[in-house]
């Protein structure tokens, strides 16, 4: 169902019964969410969720208090902003969210097509009076309060552990978004009380996730990669995201919103809190005063520039791009690098496009693929060094001929990417077409000669990227 008709069919569905159907199915939504940072993301970035319920959540481990942690968020939603109900199931049907998450496009069907009618015949509870109600929230809420200050108690005899368990400032009106901390009070005491369990699991981890040089990180809904090599504390520029090289403390503000996040606790590797890391010695802090390169390095500036070439991840002989990161050797950058050309100011192909892409008009596909090469070489080399970068394993980058013999008997007219770059570099393409064929028959011969197996799998997603990327860079419409 595509998402012009699942909006007009949603119109046609009244409040009451966007309302009833949402009270109905979150212990279904949250029991069929394991991974529930997309999802939370996607209810962030529509002002579904405040934000100090989505950091509660989006830093819980195990997968029981993480589908408990979604269902007290939908709990919320249903308490705070009833009136938001369209806006809600709008904004989980996207196509990207029902990829991920099964069971939404399950209940996209349900809700859209009518089945969800069949419940509403069912007797429904008995509706409190006035006066019941008001009694039966305030022993709720007694019940509740008993329990918060017994628990508090015992917490008060502890010192905090980080600055980030203190009370956080309030992000939301209080109008618009109600007592949040109530709603999840509970909620953060069985947190609290689970911690000390938790660090003792962390003992008994496995480290062979971390023997990596670069490990994945994530803070918030921003991720990057931790260099170990350039890692020495808080003030070294160790994570690189795709826009910059960071400190730390400088990644821990682009992840959170809130102002006192702290960089030991709040950022993630594999699950795991920096300060995990360093207990396990798999990250060396280095102490107060030391004089080492990393610590006070003679060129602050080299801190900003990638180490290794962004295309081949080796070092040595590279030329910095100006305006981004990113390192190439010169036979690895499109168009291959000149000493003599290159100037103190010189930007890579991603540069380049990026700065003029808003010049360019949109395009029908076909409208691209018969544009001259020569008015698009830019895209082309763009596309290249793209797969270039996206080939990790050199699996489509040599001749496959060369590697396994029974090929040739196969494939009659094998492609791949270093003989894409030749005839590009020799003008051999005439056509956009014509470069697109090439590239697409690499993919295609990986496909007829491998199957399904892991290599016929990794082509048909690196068809998938290809494609993906050439309707952004040509603006397809």
């Amino acid at each position: 169902m595509n998402s012009s008709r699942a909006d007009i069919l949603l119109d046609l569905v009244p409040q009451e019964a966007l309302i009833r159907f949402f009270r109905c199915k979150k212990t279904e939504i949250s029991y069929g969410i394991d991974e529930p940072l997309l999802f939370l993301n996607q209810l962030r970035d529509h002002g579904l969720v405040p934000e100090d319920l989505y950091q509660k959540v989006i830093k819980m481990k195990s997968k029981e208090r993480k589908q408990n942690g979604v269902y007290k968020i939908l709990e919320w939603l249903e308490k705070q902003q009833e009136d938001c109900m369209k806006q809600f199931w709008s904004c989980v049907f996207q196509e990207h969210i029902l990829q991920k998450y099964p069971i939404l496009r399950s209940l996209q069907t349900s809700l859209l097509d009518g089945t969800h009618r069949i419940n509403e015949q069912l007797p429904r509870a008995e509706k409190l009076t006035g006066n019941e109600e008001k009694k039966a929230e305030q022993k709720k809420v007694g019940t509740k309060r008993k329990n918060s200050a017994d628990e508090t108690e015992e917490e008060g005899a502890a010192p905090s552990v980080s600055s980030s368990s203190q009370k956080k400032p309030m992000l939301y009106p209080i109008s618009e978004m109600g007592d949040s901390s109530d709603a999840f009070e509970e909620f953060s005491e069985e947190q609290d009380r689970e911690q000390e369990e938790e660090e003792e699991e962390e003992d008994s981890e496995p480290v062979a996730l971390f023997e990596a040089d670069v490990l994945p990180v994530s803070c918030g809904s921003v991720i990057g990669v931790l260099d170990k090599s350039r890692f020495a504390g808080l003030h070294c520029k160790s994570i690189r995201t795709d826009e910059c090289w960071c400190t730390p403390e400088e990644f821990v503000k682009q992840g959170l919103t809130l102002t006192d996040g702290h960089w030991k606790k709040d950022i993630l590797c594999h699950g795991k809190t920096l300060e995990y890391l360093l207990k396990m010695k798999i990250l060396d802090k280095h102490p107060l005063g030391c004089r080492c390169q990393l610590c006070y390095p003679k060129n602050p500036q080299h801190q900003d520039k990638d180490d290794l070439c962004f295309i081949c991840n080796a070092g040595e002989n590279v030329v910095f791009c100006t305006g981004c990161p990113r390192a190439f050797h010169h036979q690895c950058h499109l168009p291959t690098l000149q000493d003599t050309a290159l100037g103190s100011n010189w930007m890579c192909t991603f540069c380049v496009l990026k700065t003029n892409q808003s010049l360019w008009i949109p395009k029908s596909r076909n409208d691209a693929l018969n544009g001259p090469i020569s008015g698009n070489i830019m895209h082309c080399q763009y596309l290249l060094l793209h797969l270039y970068k996206q080939d990790t394993k050199r699996v489509f980058t040599t001749d496959p001929s060369q590697k396994e013999e029974r090929y040739s008997s196969v494939i009659s007219n094998p492609m791949w990417l270093n003989k894409v770059k030749t005839k590009l570099q020799k003008n051999k393409y005439k056509t956009v077409k014509e470069f697109v064929s090439d590239i697409n028959l690499i993919f295609n011969n990986c496909q007829t000669f491998n199957k399904d197996n892991k290599f016929g799998k990794m082509g048909a997603i690196m068809k998938k990227i290809f494609q993906e990327e050439f309707n952004t860079i040509f603006k397809i419409q």
